[in-house]
């Protein structure tokens, strides 16, 4: 293993460290906030875990910014992660069986 090799993982984990990280903060800062607002708030938040907390701060954006902010972020992240794992984990893996790692 070479440096390359321990980048890329290193990347890899941060990105879904953080994404996740975030993911979770911004789940819990809008999950508990939806049963104030009646069950047809807070059933999508809990029966769809990115996508409704994601619609609940979207509608309720004057009051919910930040952890709106928090969930777009971090599902970002963790679709970069995805994104790098899948688009440069050949292209590793290819150097790594030529040698050149």
């Amino acid at each position: 293993m070479d440096a390359g090799f321990t980048a890329f993982v290193f990347l890899i984990a941060i990105l879904v460290a953080v994404g996740g990280s975030l993911l979770l903060v911004g789940y819990v800062g809008t999950l508990p906030a939806s049963f104030t607002f009646g069950w047809r708030n807070w059933l999508p938040t809990l029966l769809l875990p990115v996508i409704g907390p994601l619609w609940f701060a979207w509608r309720h954006w004057k009051d919910f910014s930040r952890p709106g902010k928090q969930l777009f972020v971090g599902l970002a992240l963790i679709l970069l992660a995805i994104l790098i794992l899948y688009k440069g984990g050949p292209y590793i893996v290819n150097r790594m069986a030529a040698g050149v790692i």
